[in-house]
């Protein structure tokens, strides 16, 4: 790692990961990328559905308002339908008790990987339900951020903004100037 920002977004989106139930290493079915990043606009979106398209990957986004932000502000989806690829910002996250997996609530539907690593979605959980499993499955997303340790991914690349993803950097080769 290069720089704390870089390091802390890993930190983030690994703990996601693994409390969607997302094996860390790349499955035999890797249906899915992730990826830290400042917040996203309209421009931003965009891009995010281009390099979900050269992937073939639906995508979890983990948003950041600044490269000194403690925590993310938000959590979205880039997801493969059968014309076109969704954006789905500010996703909520939900976990049904202290040990379930954490899903992303978005509008009507609730996000969650099944047994072969595949996002798939349902219907929301019980209304009433909802308050509470949001705080859950952020005080367990922030514990396990802190805990996750710092290492190197094989393949973690940065895609410039705008940019094509063969237009990616390898992350080890970038060098963060304040």
């Amino acid at each position: 790692m290069t720089d704390p920002y870089l390091a802390r977004g890993q930190q983030w989106v690994l703990a996601l990961r693994k409390l969607m139930g997302y094996p860390l290493h790349a499955p035999t079915r890797h249906s899915t990328a992730f990826c830290a990043s400042g917040e996203r606009d309209l421009a931003g979106a965009l891009h995010m559905a281009q390099i979900a398209a050269e992937m073939q990957k639906d995508m979890l986004n983990v948003s950041f308002k600044s490269i000194y932000a403690p925590e993310p502000s938000s959590v979205s989806l880039a997801v493969h339908g059968p014309l076109c690829i969704q954006w789905l910002p500010d996703c909520g996250l939900y976990a049904a008790s202290e040990t379930a997996n954490v899903a992303l609530l978005h509008k009507n539907k609730r996000w969650f990987f099944d047994d072969r690593n595949q996002l798939v979605s349902t219907s929301l959980p019980p209304r009433h339900r909802i308050a509470r499993g949001e705080q859950v499955a952020w005080s367990r997303w922030r514990i396990k951020a802190a805990q996750m340790e710092v290492f190197e991914l094989d393949g973690n690349s940065f895609v410039p903004a705008g940019r094509p993803l063969s237009e990616a950097v390898a992350v080890e080769r970038l060098r963060v100037v304040n």
